[in-house]
């Protein structure tokens, strides 16, 4: 697919010529000075860009609050939270990057859930842009389509919503990749900085960034000779660009070593200082630099046979349940790129697998580690796509491939219907007929190969069966990706636990919790946030959930009664505290469990389909929280 360099607008009068202008004399035709068009930069490019731009903001941005933080979340808000207030920081499990930015965020806005997580939508709007700047290399139809593919995503969009540092070292991985290959084409310092600053990012957004630098060492050593190369072509434009002539530059390769390292220095000059800012917040937590040091042994402890409870579900399982498009597409494009003797997508795909078997391998693996494999995954996507897009441009049509995929959009919507019409009904135990609905939907994929095969063996073209197939499993997964994320970002909060990549959510009955705190507090203290409250153990959302409680009296263990109005303890073992017979409790989820595993093949089907089913999720940690009876 080629997208033209054309103005959405024309120059006035450029169709015709009159005929008094024919009687212009040549000497004046001369002076005249051509029209420009003040809109040329206005291409239908730059819309697209614009489209994807809005659309991708918008989705991150709309309802950014609409769930409570969960534990991971919450840690690393609570860290951002008291670095923001001048309070001493109490942890070391963080990522520096994330509560700088955060702290920052706290600085210019209220602190709620939406401001937590403004930094990751900041650094998931960067994500779906930067594969922007690999135009030059893969061409403006990939890159486009890489864009969209990301700002779409049911994991980027989840990822750039939800408080995580696995989304930064995403977008490191890639402004490393972007800024070395365009360098080495161009030789221009900005690309450089640009490689330096993702390094930063990497290295103190969390501990993921050390994977991304084992896989990237990893392609380097299989194509030495091939990134030397393009090394020493990288060294020889960066002489140029220093006004070297350039028969100097190639006859005299001494010189221009010697004229490089000023650039290098330049840019390592750059690291340190974006390391040390982002890692202290710009020197207001110098914590920060102990806490980067120690993420590259948090790194290395995440290799053990022991799950963690942090763990997330491995890359392969969750791509597959959230990206089907995006994998489907990615795997054709992996064998282009294996195929391919370009070394970037070469590159791209070392990427890709170097991030699989690292997940894999990594038992104890952050729920978000994901996006490092879709994001390598997606351009090579886009290279797929852009093929389909070329070969229907070219050999297309209507009759065709537009039959076949409008026939495929019904055919199969139909068999979806039915579908679904099997696994909401209860089938009786002598009920054959229902208890066989579901083949409608295999007679309706049966139905629609006969037709994509039949095109092929009338017009004595496979192609046309092999593109009006990909066509229609295109529009088809683009639907499923955009069910699958509206589901995963928009959907109830009580349906979150579903989600495998959302780890372990925060229950609804935190919220019901909270409120019947602040109507107490404003019953008895005039208040909403005046309550006197003792607390004896928390997690991390409930401590972010009290934050605005000013008379909050933190307790290890309760041996005597206490005197305040709240009590909040938490269960364990079904102990009770020994508050006297002046409280009366009220126990609340703190936050919800639930796993696929053992699913009928119904109720499986029904939670691919759907992200839900009848079995409500365990309830996971769990609070009580006590009141004084009376007015206190």
């Amino acid at each position: 697919m080629n997208i033209k360099e054309k103005p959405l607008t024309r120059t006035r009068n450029s169709p015709k010529v009159r005929a008094v202008d024919q009687e212009i004399e040549p000497e004046a035709v001369g002076q005249v000075e051509p029209e420009t068009n003040p809109l040329a930069w206005l291409t239908v490019e730059m819309v697209l860009i614009a489209l994807i731009v809005i659309v991708g903001a918008g989705l991150r941005l709309w309802q950014l609050g609409n769930y409570p933080l969960s534990d991971v979340e919450a840690q690393q808000s609570l860290v951002a939270f008291q670095l923001a207030n001048g309070e001493a920081i109490q942890s070391t499990n963080y990522s520096p990057l994330l509560v700088s930015l955060n702290g920052l965020a706290f600085l210019l806005f209220q602190d709620s859930g939406a401001t937590a997580r403004l930094a990751s939508v900041l650094i998931g709007t960067i994500l779906f842009l930067l594969p922007l700047t690999l135009r030059r290399q893969l061409g403006p139809a990939v890159t486009l389509i890489a864009s969209a593919l990301l700002a779409i995503s049911p994991t980027a969009l989840f990822l750039s919503r939800t408080v995580n540092s696995e989304i930064a070292v995403a977008v490191g991985a890639l402004m490393i990749f972007a800024g070395f290959f365009n360098w080495s084409d161009s030789g221009q310092q900005r690309w450089l900085y640009l490689a330096a600053g993702g390094v930063a990012v990497a290295l103190t957004a969390g501990p993921l960034g050390y994977s991304i630098i084992v896989m990237f060492a990893v392609v380097i050593l299989i194509k030495l000779a091939a990134f030397r190369q393009l090394w020493d072509q990288g060294l020889s434009l960066a002489a140029a660009n220093n006004d070297i002539e350039s028969e100097t530059a190639s006859d005299d390769a001494t010189e221009a070593v010697d004229r490089f390292p000023a650039a290098l220095k330049q840019a390592g000059l750059f690291l340190l200082a974006a390391m040390l800012i982002l890692s202290t917040a710009a020197m207001f937590n110098l914590s920060g630099l102990s806490v980067t040091t120690n993420l590259f042994m948090e790194w290395v402890s995440r290799f053990t046979f022991q799950p963690r409870l942090d763990g997330g579900f491995n890359a392969v399982f969750l791509l597959t349940l959230y990206e089907i498009l995006t994998v489907v597409a990615g795997l054709v494009g992996l064998t282009f790129a294996l195929l391919s003797r370009d070394l970037l997508k070469q590159s791209l795909a070392g990427w890709f697998i170097g991030a699989l078997i690292l997940d894999l391998v990594m038992i104890g693996r952050p729920t978000g580690s994901v996006i490092l494999s879709l994001v390598p995954l997606t351009l090579l996507a886009g290279l797929a796509l852009s093929t389909l897009a070329d070969n229907l441009q070219q050999w297309g049509q209507w009759g065709n491939e537009g039959i076949i995929l409008a026939a495929g959009v019904v055919i199969l919507g139909f068999g979806y219907i039915g579908l679904t019409g099997w696994l909401v009904r209860v089938c009786g135990a002598d009920d054959r007929f229902c208890q066989l609905a579901w083949l409608q939907s295999v007679a309706a994929v049966a139905l629609f190969l006969v037709i994509v095969f039949f095109f092929g063996f009338v017009q004595n073209d496979a192609g046309i069966s092999l593109r009006g197939l990909a066509i229609t499993g295109v529009v088809l997964g683009l639907i499923a990706i955009i069910g699958f994320g509206w589901r995963l970002n928009y959907g109830r909060l009580e349906n979150l636990a579903y989600q495998p990549l959302a780890g372990i959510p925060a229950s609804t009955e935190v919220i019901d919790m909270m409120d019947t705190l602040s109507e107490e507090s404003l019953l008895r203290a005039q208040d909403n946030h005046l309550i006197d409250v003792t607390l004896s153990g928390a997690t991390p959302a409930l401590l972010w959930q009290l934050r605005n409680f000013k008379n909050v009296t933190p307790t290890g263990s309760i041996i005597t009664p206490p005197n305040t109005t709240a009590v909040i303890t938490l269960t364990a073992d079904d102990e009770q505290p020994n508050l006297g017979e002046a409280y009366i409790g009220q126990d609340f989820a703190l936050n919800s469990v639930w796993s696929p595993v053992g699913l009928p093949a119904k109720e499986l089907i029904n939670w691919l389909i759907y992200r839900e089913v009848t079995q409500r999720p365990q309830r996971g940690n769990q609070a009580i929280l006590w009141l004084r009876y009376g007015a206190g």
